[in-house]
């Protein structure tokens, strides 16, 4: 909701710590969103090495659009 401003106020930072805790506790699509944010820049500074790291602990939790973008981002990067 944070990341949209859908009922609350529009704040990215806010909606990178939540999906961070939601990775932690072994949510696959906090990861897999989290990855994007960091693949972006959006409320976190532009990091596409930690973009791979969250994409690849969403796809180990099974998170198909996790692993789609973890091999995607991982072909641009040359690994």
């Amino acid at each position: 909701m944070y990341e949209r401003g859908e009922g609350v106020r529009q704040d990215q930072t806010k909606a990178s710590e939540l999906y961070k805790l939601a990775c932690d506790a072994k949510e696959a699509a906090g990861c897999s969103n989290l990855g994007l944010m960091y693949s972006k820049g959006n409320g976190v500074k532009l990091d596409k090495r930690l973009a791979l790291e969250f994409y690849g602990k969403a796809c180990d939790l099974r998170d198909n659009r996790g692993c789609e973008s973890y091999a995607n981002l991982k072909k641009a990067l040359g690994d």
